[in-house]
Parts: structure tokens; C-alpha cells; sequence
């Protein structure tokens, strides 16, 4: 089984790359590969709850997000220098595992492949 990191890390309405990787990384799912999401940069905007995305008639990010354990998709990370940066805490996000530089270095090694933004 291939093991697939997807790294988020556009903010969730500014292009559609991120929602192009979140398909992708359902579709990876769906023929059995193990993903992973991991959020940083700007990307961890994505995490936030209870977004309305219909004025710009796109897909909110937080309703696709709910679905990928539907696809057996439960790895989710969170760049925990990220969250710093922008005044973030870890309890205003969805459920995600927060991961400092060298957790990530190390997750990133162990994958087959990264799809998105490297360190």
C-alpha cells in the first residue's frame, strides 16, 4: 500500500489547488493508498470551522473535510509553527495532530510520496 502525504498549504479560497488536493487525496483513498493531510502555512486557515463559502460559489472546506474519514482518510496534521505564527490555537481547529518542524521532516520521510509543498 502506498503511503501519500498531501501538504496543504494555500489558504482554502484563494486558489483551487486546495481543493484539488483534497479531491485527490480522496480519490488516493479510495484505491487503498494510506493518506495523510498535513496543513501549514496558510493552509491551516482551512482547519477553521464553520465556513460559508457560497457567496464565492465554492465547495467550504470544513464540509469536505468532515467527509474524508468517510474514505478512511484520519491523518491529519497541523504545522504547530503555523498555528504560532498566526495566533491560532490548536482548540479554534477541526480535530488535527499538531506536528513541530522535526515531526514533519520525519513524517515526510517515512511517505512513498508528497504531493504539495515541501519543507
Amino acid at each position: 500500500m502506498k503511503r501519500l502525504l498531501f501538504i496543504i498549504s494555500a489558504a482554502p479560497y484563494s486558489n483551487k489547488r486546495g481543493t484539488a488536493q483534497l479531491d485527490a487525496a480522496m480519490v488516493a483513498a479510495a484505491f487503498d493508498a494510506e493518506v495523510s493531510l498535513m496543513f501549514s502555512g496558510d493552509g491551516i486557515y482551512s482547519l477553521l470551522p464553520n465556513q460559508s463559502a457560497h457567496a464565492i460559489d465554492q465547495r467550504a472546506f470544513s464540509k469536505v473535510l468532515e467527509a474524508l474519514s468517510d474514505y478512511e482518510v484520519n491523518q491529519l496534521y497541523v504545522c504547530s509553527e503555523s498555528l504560532a505564527s498566526r495566533g491560532i490555537v490548536l482548540s479554534d481547529l477541526m480535530p488535527v495532530q499538531p506536528l513541530d518542524l522535526a515531526a514533519q521532516r520525519t513524517l515526510i520521510a517515512t511517505q512513498d510520496a508528497v504531493i504539495g509543498a515541501a519543507l
